[in-house]
């Protein structure tokens, strides 16, 4: 009987997120008594949100630093403790809860000692990891955990958490965890922030100096600004911004400042100091310089001497140097190099754009092509013989057959059908549509050997038909395109580009037959890419 086998349940916390905790849990007690469990990380770091779940369900947290950056350690620990409970002879089988193919030679081991074999992951973990179990469960199909938050349900969360635990140096990476443990995989993108620190620092209950955080112990119970108390004086109001301008590369918006002072004070009386606006008191003072709407450390201001951006001084410079660079355009991440030099990081928001690519769009007088800033003004008129030579070589390059055509081709047949197609019929459809010399062209000898070759296609006897986990990952990667689309509405490239293979392990759009990114894109619903940036359609 499965209730009267005893199991080792071992955890990879680096491969498998710690919002399945539960799901793990009753998973594997189906398949008998739960005798050892433990869950390895280098808790140091917080343990990839596995601190709470281990704490509240009795799971003995094994701690393995990475004595090397970039190396996982984590796997040997595991790998070793298993064979130790092994020779026990203690345990009639092992749950390995990991979407890690690197354990597959674990599993064929426990399995020639004659013991069970469980294994627990995600849909992305590797075929000869699954295959060596006697047993796999999919993380993506037994649960769908469904936790809801939004910027003010973590904002509360992260004030009591460091409430409850701020010691005077509260490390970052365990509040991270915290947030992790309880919500899952956090966007912060989402919510504004670039990454989780920038949101820490948002916080004008909390004081982050490096990796430590810290309650600002002059708000919360401080009754002053409500009763006429004592009012902060000007060497502090100095002191909190110089703190906040330290954080932000020794510059930020004047309106920035003036919300982030208010933050930690409440509303300041600045005629006490001789100054009825906030940007009179900056102005007053010898550690900060002021320009425009722009306030940075003197210091900073002295060593960098950065000019102050304007929306006429920025066109000037685009249209110098794609002028400079013509006829083959200025590359342009070169051209935002330049431009951050002369005028600092913060240069786009302060010209009121979301992005670089936003940017150039409102310079009328230059044209935006790939990686590249071409000047309209520079470029050479096209006379008649060279529109009809450009359009002559257009379709010798069309009329040229690409693999990856094809391979989209055979794609979309297997796709169309449920039973699959048979290999002479798709010969034929292939042989209509691209000639009947195509896999001489292609110099390929056969459709099967071309099919051999088509990602998420398989071959059963004298057919084919889509691999169902290809169109399940491929439903996935599309959700999750129109998903981050919907909720930056623009975007650029690169941005989703780095998104999706962050989320989707061993992303490659050339499976789907296209040459470029944005090709792939395109042929999502609902969302359109266009040379820089990609919106919702």
């Amino acid at each position: 009987m499965n209730e009267e086998k005893k199991l080792a349940l071992l955890i990879d916390s680096d491969n498998v997120s710690a919002k399945y905790a539960q799901f793990i849990l009753q998973e594997a007690s189906k398949y008998g008594e739960l005798a050892y469990k433990r869950v390895y990380g280098d808790w140091e770091k917080g343990g990839n949100g596995w601190h709470y779940p281990a704490l509240n369900n009795s799971i003995m947290p094994v701690q393995q630093m990475s004595y090397i950056a970039g190396k996982n350690c984590t796997d040997f620990s595991m790998i070793i403790d298993a064979m130790d409970i092994l020779y026990t002879g203690n345990v009639d089988g092992f749950v390995l809860v990991t979407s890690d193919s690197d354990f597959t030679r674990l599993a064929i081991r426990l399995r020639e000692a004659g013991k069970m074999v469980v294994g627990i992951g995600e849909v992305k973990t590797p075929l000869p990891f699954t295959a060596s179990c006697h047993h796999f469960s999919y993380l993506n199909q037994i649960c769908e955990p469904t936790v809801n938050y939004d910027e003010k349900t973590l904002r509360r969360a992260v004030v009591d958490y460091v409430t409850e635990n701020d010691d005077g140096r509260l490390d970052l990476a365990k509040i991270s965890a915290f947030l992790t443990s309880k919500y899952g995989n956090i966007d912060y993108d989402a919510i504004g922030f670039n990454r989780f620190s920038a949101f820490i620092d948002s916080f004008p209950e909390l004081r982050r100096s490096n990796t430590f955080v810290t309650l600002r112990k002059a708000l919360g119970t401080d009754n002053s600004k409500k009763t006429g108390g004592d009012e902060p004086s000007s060497s502090e109001i100095v002191s909190v911004i110089t703190e906040y301008l330290k954080r932000k590369n020794g510059r930020d918006d004047l309106s920035q400042v003036e919300k982030y002072v208010t933050g930690v004070f409440g509303k300041v009386d600045y005629s006490r100091f001789g100054s009825k606006r906030f940007a009179r008191f900056v102005d007053n003072q010898p550690e900060f310089v002021r320009s425009n709407c722009v306030v940075m450390l003197a210091r900073t201001a002295e060593k960098s001497e950065m000019q102050a951006v304007t929306p006429d001084a920025f066109s000037r410079d685009v249209m110098k140097y794609a002028n400079e660079n013509m006829p083959n355009g200025g590359n342009l991440g070169q051209l935002n190099n330049l431009l951050m030099e002369k005028y600092g990081k913060s240069y786009i928001s302060e010209l009121g754009f979301d992005d670089f690519a936003a940017a150039l769009l409102s310079v009328k007088t230059v044209r935006i092509q790939k990686n590249h800033v071409f000047s309209k003004n520079e470029e050479p008129e096209i006379t008649a013989e060279a529109k009809n030579t450009d359009t002559k070589s257009k379709k010798q390059k069309a009329e040229k057959l690409e693999l990856n055509s094809v391979k989209r081709e055979v794609q979309v047949q297997a796709a169309q059908s449920e039973k699959g197609i048979s290999l002479p019929a798709l010969g034929k459809l292939l042989k209509e549509k691209f000639g009947e010399s195509y896999l001489k062209e292609l110099k390929i000898g056969s459709v099967k050997k071309l099919v051999s070759e088509v990602a998420g296609v398989k071959i059963s006897g004298n057919s084919l038909k889509m691999n169902k986990e290809f169109i399940e990952r491929t439903e996935e990667i599309e959700q999750l395109v129109r998903s981050f689309v919907d909720k930056s509405k623009k975007t650029s490239i690169k941005a989703l580009s780095s998104y999706i293979k962050k989320n989707i392990e061993n992303f490659d759009f050339t499976d789907y037959g296209y040459a470029r990114f944005s090709d792939f894109i395109n042929a999502i619903d609902g969302v359109r890419a266009d040379g820089y940036y990609v919106e919702k359609e």
